[in-house]
């Protein structure tokens, strides 16, 4: 009966949360418009504001509806490197513990952001000031009618990308680009068991437009324990815990060079490396997730004898 107070009272919460630090972004802002050193300080309060909201969020979420992330504490810690993390996508709960699992390990990512998401208030231009990419892409049907504006997405996407070749950050895509269901999966006819098909384009834009910074992916897993999740569900209090599992994927020397082409002359070799990449993912996924409802299964009965 009180569940939908709980998310009404989260969600407000949350909106509060990201307002509160957004509006502090653009107090910071102007700094961006000094000189070198003013710069740098401007980036360094945009981390810790990106670390406030990631705070708040994680302390509401454990001392207020009593969810428990199981992280993967193996992950590399790394602050010297760029990193392209990409992630299995299946609410919006997931940035929540995504970021849960970088912070303290890696520069807070920066999402690619999709170019209508700038008008939301406060939220758009305070991402856009901090140095969040946006990526426009033009229809098919678009290109066909102006073809003029053929190559212009890649164009926007590498400006967007200037600020982060400036110092090691991290940068979070999901590649399917939605959320999974499965009537989506079916919808589809994808080929993979956990996942819906891959949009591996964007990717193939970051590492043209980032050449010699990133060198690896760091391949994320987000595993519910429960068939249906949603970002209501949590706001509620009905999610009780999520896993993350986390590796790290070399990417072959062939795409680390500023003549890589993955829009052109490498696009097959990309999109064939690629495929077998996401195709290994699901099959670990496949093996994560059992590996999950056994230990649930196993820890109910555990308590069931227990309580004999």
């Amino acid at each position: 009966m009180l569940e939908p107070v709980v998310g009404l009272i989260s969600f407000l919460f949350m909106c509060v949360n990201v307002c509160f630090w957004s509006v502090l972004a653009h107090f910071v802002a102007p700094l961006l418009l000094g000189n070198e050193k003013h710069k740098v300080l401007a980036e360094d309060y945009f981390d810790r504001l990106f670390n406030g909201w990631v705070s708040g969020n994680e302390w509401w979420l454990k001392n207020i509806l009593g969810v428990q992330w199981d992280l993967d504490d193996n992950m590399v810690s790394d602050f010297n490197s760029w990193s392209l993390m990409i992630s299995n996508h299946r609410s919006w709960v997931d940035v929540y513990i995504i970021l849960a699992q970088i912070q303290g390990k890696r520069p807070l990512p920066r999402v690619f952001m999709k170019q209508a998401l700038f008008w939301m208030p406060f939220v758009g231009t305070a991402t856009y000031i901090m140095g969040f990419p946006y990526m426009k892409r033009y229809s098919k049907e678009t290109l066909a009618k102006k073809p003029h504006l053929a190559g212009k997405d890649l164009e926007t996407t590498r400006r967007s990308c200037e600020r982060l070749l400036n110092r090691p950050n991290s940068i979070l895509t999901f590649v399917e680009g939605t959320r999974f269901t499965q009537q989506k999966h079916q919808t589809q006819g994808s080929d993979y068991t956990h996942l819906l098909k891959p949009k591996a384009g964007g990717v193939g834009f970051i590492l043209q437009t980032m050449p010699n910074r990133i060198t690896r992916i760091t391949d994320i897993n987000v595993l519910y324990d429960q068939a249906n999740i949603s970002g209501w569900d949590v706001l509620c209090g009905r999610l009780s815990k999520a896993k993350v599992m986390t590796r790290e994927v070399a990417l072959p020397e062939r795409f680390l060079t500023p003549e890589f082409r993955p829009a052109d002359n490498d696009r097959e070799v990309f999109f064939e490396w690629f495929n077998l990449y996401w195709h290994d993912k699901d099959v670990r996924m496949g093996y994560q997730l059992e590996a999950l409802v056994t230990k649930d299964v196993n820890t109910d009965k555990s308590i069931s004898e227990g309580n004999t």
